[in-house]
């Protein structure tokens, strides 16, 4: 368990050329399969919202707070519509992600574990798909995320309970936010079980609940190094952002001097940029927490008891 994990998270890149197409092609047929979504909601509603002539000129505005509050008396006037193409619209996203994400992490997986046990010459469970264990993980990712929406949405109906005609913003602001950090903090832990669980069903061959159980001793025997691996992760991908954020600032800034169709050019090469990197570092990551994983069964899993009175160890 020595070597460095974030090293050996860059180093399984190098040695598996097939982990990063493959993570990039699940990634971004799910973000094209989003933004599909997004398009056919907006024709939806494109339909039903009538614009008149000073909504279209508050929208071409440079205002930001009259083009917002211009969109939310269009949203709220179309309330219906909009809930009518929201629904069969986030069905598909979910159903789009567990597809996705059970094919493409999967493999992810299964590629980054074994070539782990192959370099550190360890024998894991033998090689299969197991997409039915992959699936239920995924789907209980997404259940776990409607629940936090579920947390925000209570907080706010329990907010406006207790406030009653009265409108205490203070006390409904308070309530809104325990209930969004609550809910958080139990998506956040939750959800780092099931994305690791995955390396179970492939080490171990464990079923998706003997996997869940696997991950949560996992974290509680690895935390120092899991968390030391997210929070430098963190901060690679915060740095990134940092730099080309500040690209797109800059080059924002030379729109008076640039065409418009070359600034766009530029925004979207800078944007795929961050894209690119960010995947990047979050399979960086993937991999680091594999290395953990498989160099675990290096460890000696059962420890000697205390010894009884004969000198005999005991279990």
């Amino acid at each position: 368990m020595s070597a460095d994990a974030n090293r050996e998270g860059f180093r399984v890149l190098r040695s598996e050329s097939a982990l990063l197409p493959v993570e990039l092609l699940w990634r971004w047929s799910f973000g094209l399969g989003l933004l599909a979504l997004f398009f056919f909601v907006y024709a939806q509603l494109r339909q039903a919202v009538f614009l008149s002539d000073a909504d279209e000129l508050a929208l071409r505005g440079h205002d930001p707070i009259i083009v917002a509050a211009t969109l939310w008396e269009l949203l709220a006037g179309a309330r219906e519509p909009l809930l009518r193409a929201l629904e069969p619209a986030l069905s598909a996203a979910l159903v789009l992600w567990v597809a996705t994400a059970t094919f493409g992490r999967g493999i992810v997986t299964r590629l980054g574990v074994r070539r782990f046990a192959s370099d550190y010459a360890l024998t894991i469970a033998p090689d299969a798909p197991r997409w039915s264990s992959f699936a239920i993980l995924n789907c209980a990712r997404v259940l776990m995320l409607l629940i936090f929406v579920i947390g925000y949405l209570a907080g706010t109906l329990i907010a406006g309970f207790v406030s009653g005609p009265e409108q205490n913003l203070l006390a409904s602001a308070l309530i809104v936010l325990a209930s969004l950090a609550g809910a958080s903090l139990l998506w956040s832990y939750v959800n780092w079980v099931l994305s690791l669980a995955p390396f179970f069903v492939v080490r171990d061959a464990l079923p998706p609940l003997d996997s869940v159980a696997a991950a949560v001793k996992f974290i509680r025997r690895n935390y120092l190094r899991l968390s030391s691996i997210a929070i430098w992760n963190g901060i690679l991908r915060g740095v990134a952002a940092t730099v080309i954020s500040i690209a797109g600032a800059l080059t924002g800034a030379l729109r008076p001097a640039l065409p418009s169709a070359v600034v766009i050019a530029l925004l979207a090469l800078e944007m795929l940029l961050y894209l690119i990197v960010s995947d990047l570092l979050l399979l960086t990551r993937l991999g680091a927490y594999a290395s953990v994983v498989v160099r675990e069964l290096t460890l000696p899993q059962v420890l000697p008891g205390p010894m009884d009175r004969s000198g005999t160890a005991t279990r």
